[in-house]
């Protein structure tokens, strides 16, 4: 059995001796008693080794970074998640509480890392000089090289993360002397990348090929270099339009691709090679510490402060009013039928008075979606599966309630049936499924949530399919999706597609598997693709449980435009809230005017220039260099 990997141990007080505490552009000397004691014992190294590790906190946060993509949403993200998700982000309002700023403490979507990166990026600077001019861990050699390996590999870690979201930074690999000169500029977009492959380069040769639960390996090591070499192949970064090289993106060079494809096989074969391989079901990769899928994961103790994991803040059962996840209409559209096929697609089987009936078996482990059961563990300690009940809306009334033939003229009041652990209405009308263990019982002092997988191997996969379209290894890229959804409980149909439909395939595979783990904000950047996908607003579901003579149900769901339909003259109705949608080759008008809008106060948009592609610099880094950093493109 994996164990928790604490990486705590011994290490706050090097960590707040070691970190420059307003941002890099400070100069905070280290004490040198600790110095000492920390490099003549393996021990005091590995556990200030250990605090580097937290460089960049996982991702199951309150305001989780899906909720600023098209993913979900947060209904208290005021200063964390609502006002990127309204293209409102500038270089002042992601500056944090603690640090001057409006963005809330906690609450954060891990967006803005910048000072923190450069506090932790200082003191592995410091490591690795400190260590490479001799030390008396010299006298284990092996140990000195795990240790100075997984330094450097972390160097590359928050690296890779600041060019996926400013694009060229300060290249900072020196400690600062007290008679240095602060004059830091941003470094071009294709020197920050070979910079961070040199990083891995040292990293390859000093690692072991396998670790202790949670320490970097050479397995890692590959694994980051297929995402970063993906990242800087993609249209973001590496664009025929524009092909000129420099600070906001690199120079175009279709050779990129072929890098990326090099560097995806090779992570794939050693991890293959190193018993690696896909979990028979996809819970069982936020499930089980042992899951042979998870190439590099952070293990999280059960006890302890517990604000921030999944287990308590993304429950379908709403424990305690704690909400922090609610999936969209957007995404929820995105699962296909379990034929393969779109819903609105000829041939579907798709059913409107059982719109989630026959989807994707992946659908039902990540959303908890109303009348669809679930599990949970109640305060006996007893599994429990009940049916999702959320809503009961428009009791008793009949379908000519709503017709506007009939002069209805208002909306109507609506009530909720809740469940018995303390549930009230979803803004979305769904339930986030993913990141929750029925096995567990949910409390506010113990978290079930054991694991957040940095990297695993599908992700691993679609990256190589990706660049193996790319480069044209069209068979390449449809088998490495096949792999995926031959997952034993996911058993989804074979793609056989080409050509741009290949496409549409791959994109909504990496959304689908890959869901609510941080990659989607990201993609639809590096494809250039957000200022689509992120201007179709926040949509939810609304149920209406009619006593007609019938007593059916309604689901008022997205749907195919049609002017002549008959729903449209129904009270709730909203014309116009329409997107032609190309799937397959072929364009669809998507009508979301039954749905239920209005979901965050401001409309959901991606910024007319484009300034959300990167993020802001805060302002108080541009201030402190004396204007010798640049600014991203479209902040003021």
């Amino acid at each position: 059995m994996k164990k928790t990997f604490n990486i705590l141990i011994l290490a706050a007080a090097v960590l707040t001796a070691a970190a420059c505490k307003d941002g890099f552009l400070d100069r905070t000397p280290l004490d040198k008693l600790t110095e000492d004691a920390v490099f003549n014992s393996v021990g005091l190294a590995e556990a200030h080794v250990n605090s580097m590790y937290s460089v960049l906190p996982d991702f199951l946060q309150e305001g989780n970074i899906g909720c600023i993509s098209d993913e979900g949403y947060f209904r208290y993200g005021g200063t964390s998640t609502r006002y990127i998700a309204m293209g409102s982000m500038d270089p002042d309002n992601i500056v944090y509480m603690e640090e001057g700023g409006a963005a809330h403490n906690t609450r954060t979507t891990v967006l803005n890392i910048w000072n923190r990166a450069y506090k932790y990026i200082r003191d592995m600077n410091y490591f690795i000089s400190r260590v490479e001019a001799g030390t008396e861990i010299d006298k284990d050699p092996e140990e000195r090289d795990r240790l100075l390996g997984e330094v450097y590999f972390l160097r590359a870690w928050i690296y890779t993360n600041m060019v996926e979201r400013y694009a060229g930074v300060p290249m900072i690999k020196y400690t600062f002397g007290l008679d240095d000169k602060f004059g830091i500029q941003r470094n071009d977009y294709d020197y920050c990348v070979d910079e961070i492959l040199a990083d891995l380069d040292k990293a390859d040769n000093l690692l072991p090929l396998k670790s202790r639960a949670g320490r970097a390996n050479k397995v890692i090591s590959k694994a980051l270099r297929s995402r970063l070499t993906l990242l800087a192949a993609s249209p973001l970064f590496n664009d025929p339009q524009n092909p000129e090289g420099g600070i906001f993106r690199g120079k175009y060079s279709q050779d990129k691709w072929t890098r990326a494809f090099d560097a995806s096989k090779e992570a794939v074969e050693i991890a293959e090679a190193n018993g690696y391989k896909l979990a028979n079901t996809y819970d069982q990769i936020w499930k089980d510490v042992e899951c042979p899928e998870n190439i590099w994961c952070k293990f999280l103790s059960p006890l302890g402060y517990t604000v921030h994991k999944g287990q308590l803040l993304y429950p379908p059962e709403h424990y305690s009013g704690w909400s922090s996840m609610e999936p969209t209409q957007a995404m929820v559209s995105e699962y296909t039928m379990k034929n393969g096929k779109m819903w609105f697609e000829e041939g579907s089987g798709y059913d409107p008075s059982h719109p989630f009936a026959n989807r994707d078996p992946r659908f039902y482990k990540t959303v908890a979606a109303p009348f669809y059961p679930f599990s949970y563990t109640n305060t006996d300690g007893d599994l429990k599966t009940v049916n999702l009940e959320l809503y009961l809306l428009y009791e008793k009334k009949t379908r000519d309630d709503f017709d506007k033939t009939k002069g209805a003229t208002k909306m109507l009041d609506y009530s909720k049936k809740p469940l018995d652990l303390g549930e009230y209405p979803s803004t979305t009308f769904y339930k986030l499924h993913k990141w929750h263990d029925p096995a567990v019982q949910i409390s506010e002092k113990e978290t079930g949530s054991v694991l957040y997988p940095w990297i695993r191997l599908a992700e691993i996969y679609l990256n190589y399919a990706e660049a193996a379209y790319m480069v044209g290894e069209e068979g390449i890229c449809r088998d490495y999706i096949n792999k995926i959804r031959d997952r034993k409980d996911v058993m989804m149909p074979h793609i056989e597609d080409s050509g741009t439909n290949l496409w549409d395939r791959l994109v909504n595979e990496r959304r689908i598997e890959l869901a609510f783990e941080a990659f989607r904000y990201f993609d639809v950047r590096r494809w250039k693709v957000a200022d689509f996908y992120e201007n179709v607003d926040l949509y939810g579901l609304f149920v209406m449980v009619l006593d007609g003579a019938k007593k059916d149900t309604v689901y008022r769901m997205p749907r195919i435009y049609d002017p002549a339909s008959e729903l449209n003259n129904m009270v709730y109705y909203s014309e116009g809230q329409t997107y032609d949608y190309t799937w397959l080759g072929q364009t669809y008008t998507i009508d979301y005017g039954d749905c239920a809008k209005g979901v965050m106060p401001a409309k959901k948009m991606f910024p007319a220039n484009g300034s959300n592609y990167l993020m802001p610099i805060p302002r108080p880094e541009i201030t402190k260099s004396e204007g010798s950093i640049i600014q991203n493109p479209g902040y003021n």
